[in-house]
């Protein structure tokens, strides 16, 4: 399997974890000049910019530790033009972490709600 198949399959189980959760789903894979965010949704009235992070096994660390200071920058960068493109003002923003271990039961979800600050 591709890293981008790996990516889009790690995605589609993040957000049908949260869409079991409550959560609406307004955009997937949001791109920009050099920045991205797996997905946006909305928890309640708070938007929330989520990264996914899809392993295999704990050899190359934990998915969250693959959420480093340079792609955090990546993802507010992405949260500010997609701000700045809805025309909207929401009162509450938060980043989140979904990390999707896959294994042969299916897949094991952690979900880190304000994973890294706004600023």
């Amino acid at each position: 399997m591709s890293r981008a198949a790996a990516g889009n399959e790690g995605e589609r189980a993040a957000a049908q974890y949260l869409l079991a959760r409550g959560y609406h789903i307004l955009e997937r894979n949001f791109r920009c000049a050099g920045a991205e965010v797996d997905l946006i949704a909305l928890d309640g009235a708070t938007l929330v910019f989520i990264e996914v992070k899809l392993r295999r096994s704990l050899a190359r660390g934990a998915p969250i530790e693959a959420v480093t200071p340079a792609k955090q920058l990546r993802v507010r960068r992405a949260a500010q033009v997609y701000l700045s493109y809805s025309g909207r003002i929401f009162q509450h923003i938060r980043f989140d972490v979904v990390s999707v271990m896959k294994s042969a039961k299916g897949p094991d979800i952690t979900h880190l709600k304000a994973a890294f600050a706004t600023t």
